[in-house]
């Protein structure tokens, strides 16, 4: 390091682990409330009314937010589906996911990323940032796609009884 690199570097603009305490204040400093569990690894919270969990892995880190809609799990409804294929062929930065696991559909959406080599206080902030806005700019197009998708459904099947 030279001597002026050593003159600029502080604690907070010089790389370092990013950790599962350091994503939550990073996410608090950008009006996110997040609280982490015991476990080290994951934080929970709500942002903009959207269920958020922080997961920190060995290399990365992913935003993920869930939603219960009131479809059930085994209708032949797809209009899910195809938003969330809207969402991943045209939005960059985070993908929507349908879970159908339970007794209703979850709207999923994530985004990751990478920390192996450390991070500065103010790249965590705006990664944490970047990512918490991605996923809920995520779920709001998938919202909009499935009520548009569902609309233009009904159109048609009102044109169809008229005919």
């Amino acid at each position: 390091m030279t001597a002026q690199n050593l003159e600029n570097s502080t604690p907070g603009n010089t790389p370092s682990l990013v950790t599962i305490d350091r994503i939550v204040d990073a996410a608090s400093q950008s009006g996110v409330g997040l609280t982490a569990d015991a476990s080290g690894r994951a934080a929970h919270g709500t942002h903009e009314e959207l269920e958020l969990m922080v997961v920190l892995l060995d290399s990365v880190f992913i935003v993920r937010g869930d939603s219960v809609t009131d479809t059930a799990a085994d209708s032949p409804d797809a209009t899910y589906y195809l938003a969330a294929n809207e969402v991943n062929s045209t939005l960059i930065g985070a993908r929507a996911i349908v879970g159908n696991r339970t007794e209703n559909i979850v709207i999923r959406t994530e985004a990751e990323q990478s920390v192996a080599a450390g991070m500065t206080d103010e790249q965590l902030r705006s990664a944490v940032s970047g990512a918490v806005n991605a996923v809920v700019s995520a779920h709001n197009a998938m919202a909009a796609l499935s009520e548009q998708i569902t609309e233009a459904q009904a159109a048609i099947a009102e044109e169809n009884t008229e005919d």
